[in-house]
């Protein structure tokens, strides 16, 4: 694990880099990677946990919907603001959008939920063929 990087003329820049197999067990491995890094940088706990819960649902997403090897994450931190990167390098059946699942069905809520707990999230093309950055952003 690389250690926190202060970059340029942004003294509060911090980014943490990892990638993992595409597989439901590297979700875990992602959740506290992301949890103890924003610890380590001191954010208050409720911070991180917002974004265990923000990241496992990206990862969760990725290894699900995407033929991806590897998945790689970006926690960057500048300005006071926390954005989490998930780039895939599969490709969906469709972009990963909002969806509205009836009472019944199991899945289709991830994007719902950060939603609501991120103040921004997007999804942007890695480019032909390299699969896609799903993000968010989270103001303490």
């Amino acid at each position: 694990m690389t250690l926190p990087t202060s970059v340029g003329l942004c003294p509060d820049l911090r980014q943490e880099t990892f990638e993992l197999p595409a597989q439901a067990v590297s979700v875990a491995d992602a959740r506290n990677r992301v949890h103890e890094r924003l610890l380590q940088w001191g954010f208050a706990p409720e911070v991180c946990h917002t974004a265990r819960l923000v990241v496992s649902e990206l990862f969760t997403n990725a290894v699900l919907h995407t033929d991806s090897d590897r998945i790689g994450c970006l926690l960057y931190v500048a300005d006071g603001q926390v954005r989490i990167e998930v780039r895939d390098q599969g490709s969906y059946t469709s972009t990963p959008m909002l969806r509205f699942p009836g009472a019944d069905e199991e899945r289709g809520r991830g994007l719902q939920l950060i939603e609501t707990l991120a103040q921004a999230w997007g999804v942007e093309s890695a480019g032909l063929g390299l699969g896609h950055i799903v993000w968010a952003v989270i103001r303490p």
